[in-house]
């Protein structure tokens, strides 16, 4: 069921990134390391390996509608999360209230759901609005977390290295 919601075509979520941010075929290319015409290919045939996906959300030209989409797309989530968006301000201070906002909603739905997964026939009714609740609080947590960093100029890969580093001294 879940599948017939995914219907994130990430392909133009790239495309609409391009647009956005005013982004030449060429741009991409030199940001996956590939040559031009590896990124013509992929524009030509609307296909592009994920892995490379990545690297353009982890970079300083994405967004947070890109990121989102492609987490829609990768954890095969209902596009209807993309209105995530629509509901938060672009600003960090904003961006992580709503994030503190949530996470205290998401504890009352943590708590909700213990307490039915305790009984031996759990009510349906209450264990999908508060995993959905619990899955908001992901994604606002990811984009405000994001957020934070970019607007600081430090790279994802950089904050878990050195966050790896951090518990390896532990």
């Amino acid at each position: 069921m879940v599948n017939k919601l995914n219907n994130i075509n990430i392909f133009q979520e790239l495309e609409d990134l391009r647009y956005r941010k005013n982004i030449s075929q060429r741009s991409i290319a030199l940001l996956c390391n590939v040559k031009e015409q590896s990124a013509q290919k992929w524009f030509a045939k609307r296909k592009v390996d994920d892995k490379y996906l990545w690297t353009v959300a982890n970079s300083d030209i994405s967004d947070d509608r890109f990121l989102l989409a492609l987490l829609c797309y990768e954890l095969r989530l209902p596009s209807q999360y993309l209105n995530t968006l629509r509901k938060t301000n672009e600003d960090n201070l904003s961006m992580l209230l709503g994030a503190q906002q949530e996470d205290t909603e998401s504890d009352t739905a943590i708590l909700d759901l213990i307490g039915q997964l305790i009984l031996p026939k759990p009510d349906l009714k209450f264990v999908g609005p508060n995993a959905l609740e619990m899955i908001d609080t992901g994604l606002k947590m990811i984009l405000a977390g994001t957020g934070v960093l970019k607007s600081l100029n430090i790279p994802v890969i950089t904050a878990l290295l050195e966050r790896s580093e951090e518990y390896a001294r532990a």
